[in-house]
């Protein structure tokens, strides 16, 4: 399995990441698992498409501004299944949860209050289910907590798309 994972430019989940892609890679060594920054957005779509990656994890809807030449969401096009996590409300791309999304995407997010408000707001998204991220734990066992849960993810999706 190959995971092409977009890093927020905040550095935020730097540690979080670098765990999850040591743990992935522990249980299962065919996995490769990239890390890439979020800094150049625009190529995003073309390097994921070039890396031949099986899931792309994205975090925040990242990147959904990218439209295509008909107005709909650029990620549509992806030749991978994808995982976008949202840790935060009120994001900017939100409303792109109101157009057509790809069957191909799998969205988590963090809280029931959240779950509840976009599930009323936006019935059409393919999968969403709510995720616990640990926000308050000790700065030593937070990363290693959510670098658990985001393997969880991943390996749920795989097995849902039949990639392991």
């Amino acid at each position: 399995m190959k995971l092409f994972i977009l890093q927020p430019s905040s550095g935020k989940l730097t540690s979080i990441l670098k765990q999850t892609k040591e743990i992935l890679q522990t249980k299962d060594s065919n996995t490769v698992v990239e890390i890439h920054s979020d800094k150049n957005i625009k190529l995003v779509c073309e390097d994921v498409r070039k890396s031949n990656a099986d899931l792309f994890l994205n975090f925040n809807l990242t990147g959904f501004e990218q439209s295509t030449l008909t107005d709909g969401v650029a990620y549509n096009l992806l030749d991978c299944k994808q995982i976008h996590i949202l840790l935060d409300d009120k994001l900017p791309n939100e409303k792109y949860l109101a157009k057509q999304l790809s069957i191909s995407m799998f969205f988590y997010c963090l809280g029931t209050d959240y779950y509840k408000y976009l599930l009323d707001r936006y019935p059409d998204i393919p999968w969403l289910k709510e995720i616990n991220f640990r926000q308050e734990e000790s700065k030593e066992k937070a990363p290693s907590a959510n670098a658990e849960i985001l393997c969880g993810i991943v390996q749920e999706v795989a097995r849902i798309c039949r990639i392991i």
